[in-house]
């Protein structure tokens, strides 16, 4: 189980979130929607410390942070806590140098410590699960967005960690790939993986989620399960949103 309370996160005099109280719940499939600028991502980078909340607490596991202005928490507890997840980018980030084995290998043999046998024999498992154990030796150049999304995605399984987050997996891609990445990670939820995704993909939303948050200006302004959000929203500021979405 995840606890983030009174999270709060400034740049300059810019208060990007306003006070977040969220916990997120083992097993569960929690999808974040809003507007640009609602504070979607910046809650989701604080999550595994990409961003350094200004103030409020996070709790991972065993894992307790409790951030203050003007002071940095200590460096092995923002390792602690990151070891725990794993993240997929809008830009998959992968090394460019390094085959797909390669990339889904690293984290393990780096930060894992594992032999370079295990890692590999693990980094084939995930390549499969998300149908590309036939492009292994490939480098990034020589995949499409898709793949290389999903090679992203099996890079951030390989340390096992408790909670995956995803930033808008497949705002970078064109439509035609777009279906097979959500497919993954729709396979993913079956398993009772913990995800936190933020997307603009309603319908998948509706699809995969067991809980739906809608964010604006910095705060949670709607909290519920799929049908609740999208069918019976409680918030006008919602309603709003998502009358603009289905014109």
């Amino acid at each position: 189980m995840i606890e983030i309370a009174k999270l709060r996160k400034t740049f300059d005099k810019l208060e990007v979130l306003k006070g977040i109280n969220l916990t997120i719940i083992r097993g569960q499939v929690t999808v974040i929607i809003g507007p640009s600028g609602s504070g979607k991502t910046t809650l989701l980078r604080s999550m595994n410390l990409l961003e350094y909340p200004t103030e409020g607490t996070i709790q991972m596991g065993p894992t307790t942070i409790e951030f203050k202005e003007k002071s940095k928490p200590k460096l092995s507890d923002v390792l602690a806590l990151r070891k725990q997840s794993g993240m997929v980018f809008q830009s998959n980030n992968l090394f460019p140098h390094m085959t797909a084995l390669g990339n889904v290998m690293e984290a393990q043999v780096i930060v894992q410590k594992k032999s370079k046998e295990a890692a590999r024999v693990r980094a084939l498992e995930l390549l499969q699960k998300v149908g590309l154990k036939e492009k292994a030796n490939a480098f990034p150049h020589q995949l499409s967005g898709g793949q290389q999304q999903r090679v992203g995605i099996a890079r951030a399984m390989a340390t096992d960690p408790q909670l995956l987050l995803f930033d808008e997996p497949t705002s970078a891609l064109d439509p035609e790939l777009i279906g097979e990445v959500l497919k993954v990670i729709k396979e993913l939820a079956t398993e009772g993986i913990t995800m936190v995704i933020v997307t603009h993909e309603m319908k998948f939303a509706s699809e995969v989620a067991d809980r739906v948050i809608f964010m604006d200006d910095g705060r949670i302004l709607e909290d519920g399960t799929p049908d609740q959000v999208f069918n019976h929203p409680t918030n006008e500021r919602t309603r709003l949103f998502l009358s603009h979405l289905n014109h």
